[in-house]
C-alpha cells in the first residue's frame, strides 16, 4: 500500500468532511489554565496607588549589552481543514498549519539571517483512534511527496469541562498543539547563539528556564497584543493614560502551578510605542518582558535607569512604515524578520487542496 493509499484510507474510514476557519468560542480557553500567575505591583513603586506614567529621558543611551543585537520571530499559519469521526462518533478537527522561526543578527548596519526553519504540521487529538491507525496515517503523511505533514498529537479536552462530542474543544486543542510547535522552533532559534543579547517577538514564558536565563546575556520579549495583567485600578488608569514614549512602572510576575514556581520570574512593564487620532485607547501599547535575573544584575539604584534605557532603545527601533498594518505595535527588526520568514511558507490554499484531493473531496479554492 502506498503512502497516498494510507492517507486516503484513514480519511475515508473515519468519514472526513471539509471544514473551514471557525470563530473562537468564548467558553473554550485558548491555553492551559492550570497555571496561575502571582504579581508584585510594588517592585518599582512602594504602593500600586503611586503608579503614574513614566516619561523616557532622551539620554543616556543604552550601553552595549543593554540592548538586543539578535532578533527572533516565529510564525504560525493554519486553520481547521477536515473533521473526522472517531470510532465512537466524536467530531475531531484536523488543523493544517505551517510553523517556522527565524533569527536575524544586526552586524554593523545590516541584518544577517543566522537561523531559519519551517515545518508543515497537522494537529489533531489522536487518542480516540486506534493507535496503529494513527501511526500508519502519520507515517504516510510525513512521507507523502506533496504533503510532507508531521502529525502532532494533541491532548484530549478535559472531560470535566467538555463533552467528547464538542467539536470546538477538539479544534482548540489542535490549534494549541500547532502553536506550541512554533514555540519549540523559537526555543531552537534561541539555543543556536546563546551569547548574544536577544529579543523575541512574544512573551518569554515557556521559552527559557530560570537557570539558563541567569547564564545568558540580555533577553527581551515584546508582546504586540498583550492581555493586561490584573492591575489595580490605578494601574489600569496609568496604562490608559500612557502617551508615546511613556511606560508604566515595572512589576514582577511568576507563573505558579500547585503553589510552586514553574517558570522564570519576569520583570514586565507596558510601553506605548506610538499613538494617533481616532485609535482605541489601548492601541500602540506593548508589554516588555525581561527575566528578573537580568534586572538583579543592575544595582538597585540603577534598575529604573536600565528599564528606561532599554525602553528608549525600543522606542527608537519601532517600525515607522505606515503601510504596515501593525506599525504602532511593531519593531523594525521584527518586521524584517517576518519578511525573511513568510516567503519560505507554502500558500495555505495549495496545501489544503492537496489534502482535499487526497481525501477524495472536491477541490476547494475558497479556503
Amino acid at each position: 500500500m502506498t503512502d497516498a493509499d494510507a492517507v486516503t484510507g484513514f480519511l475515508r474510514r473515519h468519514h472526513a468532511d471539509a471544514v473551514g476557519p471557525t470563530p473562537p468560542r468564548p467558553d473554550v480557553p485558548p491555553a492551559d489554565e492550570e497555571a496561575q500567575t502571582q504579581y508584585d505591583f510594588t517592585a518599582e513603586r512602594d504602593r500600586p496607588g503611586d503608579w503614574a506614567p513614566i516619561g523616557l529621558p532622551e539620554g543616556p543611551d543604552a550601553a552595549p549589552g543593554e540592548y538586543p543585537e539578535r532578533f527572533i520571530d516565529g510564525s504560525h499559519v493554519g486553520q481547521p481543514v477536515l473533521c473526522v469521526r472517531s470510532p465512537h462518533g466524536y467530531p475531531v478537527a484536523l488543523v493544517l498549519a505551517e510553523v517556522g522561526a527565524v533569527a536575524l543578527r544586526l552586524v554593523g548596519r545590516q541584518f544577517v539571517r543566522q537561523f531559519r526553519t519551517v515545518e508543515r504540521v497537522l494537529g489533531m487529538v489522536a487518542d480516540p483512534f486506534p493507535w496503529e491507525e494513527v501511526e500508519a496515517f502519520a507515517g504516510a503523511l510525513v512521507n507523502h511527496p506533496q504533503l510532507g505533514l508531521r502529525v502532532l498529537p494533541a491532548r484530549m479536552p478535559d472531560p470535566r469541562r467538555y463533552s467528547p462530542f464538542d467539536y470546538d474543544a477538539y479544534r482548540q486543542q489542535a490549534v494549541n498543539r500547532c502553536q506550541n510547535e512554533m514555540l519549540k522552533l523559537e526555543v531552537l532559534a534561541l539555543a543556536t547563539d546563546p551569547n548574544v543579547p536577544t529579543l523575541v517577538d512574544g512573551q518569554l514564558g515557556g521559552r527559557i528556564g530560570e537557570r539558563e536565563a541567569e547564564r545568558r546575556p540580555l533577553l527581551v520579549g515584546v508582546v504586540k497584543s498583550p492581555t493586561p495583567a490584573p492591575l489595580p485600578d490605578q494601574g489600569f488608569r496609568t496604562l490608559l493614560d500612557l502617551r508615546p514614549a511613556q511606560r508604566t512602572p515595572y512589576f514582577r510576575d511568576t507563573r505558579m502551578t500547585g503553589g510552586r514556581p514553574t517558570d522564570l520570574p519576569i520583570a514586565s512593564w507596558y510601553l506605548r510605542l506610538a499613538g494617533g487620532p481616532r485609535t482605541a485607547p489601548n492601541w500602540g501599547i506593548v508589554r516588555v518582558d525581561v527575566p528578573w535575573a537580568h534586572l538583579d544584575r543592575a544595582p538597585p539604584s540603577d534598575r529604573t535607569g536600565f528599564v528606561n534605557r532599554l525602553s528608549r532603545w525600543l522606542i527608537d527601533a519601532r517600525c515607522r512604515a505606515e503601510s504596515y498594518a501593525r506599525m504602532p505595535v511593531s519593531l523594525d527588526p521584527i518586521v524584517r524578520a517576518e519578511d525573511a520568514l513568510k516567503p519560505l511558507f507554502t500558500p495555505l490554499p495549495i496545501l489544503v487542496n492537496r489534502l482535499y484531493r487526497q481525501a477524495g473531496l472536491f477541490r476547494r479554492t475558497d479556503l
